[in-house]
């Protein structure tokens, strides 16, 4: 009798019991396995094990759904990016230090090694990593392709400031935009966004614009320089200002760097000790933007 009674309400109160049993333990699984690759990163990291690390990060990279988590995994991985194109430049550069001094079988070597490196990219690139070669320093460098993402998937991800100044810049810190001009807006529009945050971006930022400057001021006050010629290309209506206006804004933005609160470091291409001495340098922030 009391089987036929609460039969009903016995199979729901099982039925309930059980779901919640596979909810708890679906949950534990969830995030068993969105942590175990942070902490499998960490440890391998701990051991200056870089490129490994990121690999270990790719359950949450590659994971289609949202997550703290992979918003962490982004920007950590985002971090091992440079030391990453760093020791796949290594090991390529002590590859071809192996090759014979003959011709034939050194180009052998450098293939080889070229082709080991190249695996090793590809691998890391199919995470998002976006790391390419470099032909003139014969190096690889990291293109910021992760915290592209990061901000992407995350737009309001607090790592937004930092991830917008880097990515003014390519992973070579060469312009992405055409001309110098539009460059120096987007500089200037990052600084008026973020400068009453007072964050260390901002003067870099700052230095950028300096170094711009001096450069402009540089191909203007020494046109027969070997370096100046390169500027050739510059468009004259693109850059109105006078090289007294150029070297003016370029002290203003020294300055400003200079007195930074952050501790960050006088460039070590002593660019304002030039300025002042009055010596034709900042091309390479021109031409090449670095």
């Amino acid at each position: 009798m009391f089987l036929r009674k609460y039969w009903l309400f016995t199979v729901v109160l099982l039925v309930a019991i059980g779901g919640l049993s596979f909810y708890m333990h679906s949950g534990t699984d969830a995030e068993t396995t969105v942590a175990n690759p942070l902490r499998e990163a960490e440890k391998l990291i701990s051991t200056e094990r870089y490129y490994e690390a990121t690999l270990a990060l790719e359950p949450l990279l590659m994971h289609d759904e949202k997550s703290e988590a992979q918003e962490e995994a982004l920007w950590l991985a985002h971090q091992l990016g440079e030391k990453v194109a760093e020791k796949i430049s290594n090991e390529y550069s002590a590859m071809q230090r192996m090759s014979e001094p003959e011709d034939l079988e050194r180009k052998r070597w450098d293939r080889a090694a070229f082709r080991a490196a190249t695996k090793s990219v590809k691998q890391i690139n199919a995470l998002g990593a976006e790391i390419f070669y470099s032909e003139p320093g014969d190096l690889f460098f990291y293109y910021d392709g992760f915290l592209q993402r990061l901000i992407e998937r995350y737009p309001e991800t607090p790592k937004r400031g930092v991830a917008e100044y880097y990515l003014i810049f390519d992973g070579l810190n060469v312009p992405r935009q055409e001309n110098l001009s539009l460059t120096l807006k987007t500089l200037h529009a990052y600084i008026e966004k973020y400068e009453k945050t007072g964050r260390a971006e901002v003067y870099k930022a700052y230095l950028d614009i300096a170094h711009i400057h001096h450069g402009l001021w540089a191909a203007l006050t020494f046109p027969d320089d070997p370096g100046c010629a390169m500027m050739s290309w510059l468009d004259p209506k693109d850059d109105t200002k006078s090289a007294e206006a150029h070297k003016a804004e370029a002290e203003k933005y020294y300055l400003k760097y200079h007195l930074n609160p952050h501790g960050l470091p006088e460039p070590e291409d002593k660019g304002y000790e030039r300025l002042k001495n009055e010596e034709a340098f900042g091309l390479e922030y021109i031409i090449y933007g670095c």
